[in-house]
């Protein structure tokens, strides 16, 4: 984006945006971290020259005092001839604002409308606190899932004469099929349904654009459940500006991103500490030394990432051998005359004879794989009694605890035979 965009904010018809107010902080904030040069238009819209020097004038609803002919004519001629337009309204439109903001919308082929906006199913909190998720595909509603428009009123597309060929207006956000409404008639307040009402609308005049929608909610700091920080809401703010500036010379194509957090507060301070002119100069030299080195970059990643791969299935497989060799230490070492005696001892407990089957004159292991144990004994010694296990021990001289129960019974015999 180009580094001197400048945005002025219209400081002489009493509307509430200001850059001074507390309740905006969080846009304050986005206007200044952004590439934008921001000024305060406080003498009115009386010389075309003067607002020529913005590329896009924020107006929200003037309160209580009309545009002068003069201003309409004026701001009609700035975006005939390339300017851009962001008018935000406000709940009751003209009638509780008293204003004549509709002479200068319907120039550009749309209107506030006198009403105030409910939700009775897709809301936050309150039903006039509408949520929407609807969006016709543009590049202001791009990366745009949900937002939250509070006390809106809605606006209302007109039909223009048929030689107005150069305007183009379009809905990019409607209200649900659940939407109701209070609206002045002109001489009273009705209530009554409005399904699929148009809440966001873009004007393309000759060589200007307008966007429009009806609440100042969306820039509050206040309120975080709908307010600048809820939602899509300042994705969608940061959208529409840019989309405004679009037709400024600019050093490249302006696109919306999605920051980490972490990682946004980092180049914030950057930002900050380092007096850099904004975000976008940051990240143009951050992406343009990944471009210059991006060869190297990318290599050493794949390097990263390869021996990432490889060394841990390595590392693996040692660590489990040197665990195999500990365990096979561990195992007891039996000679034939010991296995002897234990045979001889189940013989006597069971009363049957077995074969022998062993021979060999050296030390070997001869623990049964499956059982866990050695000899003939049963694979589950819990089938035998205290008795039997006791009676089994004295003949081994395998000295027992005097209270021994039944479950240290057996996990003494297991370790004596060097199943344990």
């Amino acid at each position: 984006m180009k580094n001197h965009i400048s945005v002025g904010l219209d400081y002489s018809h009493n509307g509430l945006l200001s850059l001074e107010a507390s309740s905006y902080t969080d846009f304050t904030h986005f206007l200044f971290s952004s590439a934008y040069k921001l000024g305060k238009i406080e003498a009115g819209f009386h010389s075309l020259e003067k607002i020529k020097n913005y590329n896009v004038i924020i107006m929200s609803i003037p309160k209580n005092i009309n545009l002068l002919p003069k201003e309409i004519e004026v701001l009609e001629e700035y975006v005939r001839t390339g300017g851009s337009l962001l008018i935000i309204g406000s709940r009751g439109g003209e009638h509780i604002n008293r204003t004549n903001i509709n002479e200068l919308t319907r120039k550009f082929g749309f209107e506030f409308i006198a009403d105030e906006i409910n939700d009775s199913v897709n809301y936050v909190n309150l039903q006039k606190r509408l949520l929407l998720a609807d969006f016709k595909p543009h590049y202001i509603s791009e990366n745009v899932r949900k937002i939250v428009l509070s006390s809106a009123c809605s606006l209302g597309p007109i039909i223009l004469a048929e030689e107005e060929k150069n305007v183009k207006v379009e809905v990019l956000a409607r209200g649900g099929l659940n939407c109701w409404r209070n609206r002045f008639d002109g001489s009273e307040w009705i209530e009554e349904d409005c399904p699929k009402v148009p809440l966001l609308i873009t004007s393309e005049y000759y060589n200007g654009q307008v966007v429009s929608f009806g609440t100042l909610s969306i820039f509050s700091s206040l309120g975080r459940e709908y307010g600048f920080s809820a939602f899509d809401n300042d994705i969608i703010i940061a959208n529409i500006l840019r989309w405004l500036t679009l037709d400024v010379t600019a050093e490249g194509k302006v696109i919306t991103i999605d920051i980490q957090r972490d990682l946004f507060h980092w180049a914030d301070s950057v930002v900050k500490k380092k007096k850099w002119e904004n975000f976008s100069d940051l990240f143009n030299v951050s992406l343009k030394y990944f471009k210059d080195n991006y060869n190297t970059i990318i290599k050493e990643l794949e390097k990263k990432q390869q021996d990432r791969y490889q060394r841990a299935p390595a590392t693996k497989k040692v660590v489990k051998e040197k665990e195999e060799e500990k365990v096979i230490d561990l195992i007891p070492k039996r000679k034939k005359e010991d296995l002897e005696d234990i045979i001889s001892a189940i013989e006597n407990i069971s009363g049957e004879k077995y074969e022998r089957t062993i021979s060999g004159d050296v030390e070997e292991e001869v623990s049964q794989e499956g059982s866990g144990l050695v000899g003939e004994l049963p694979v589950d010694l819990n089938t035998l009694t205290v008795k039997e296990l006791k009676s089994y021990c004295n003949k081994k001289d395998i000295n027992l605890p005097s209270k021994a129960r039944k479950a240290d019974i057996i996990k003494i015999i297991r370790y004596v035979l060097g199943a344990e």
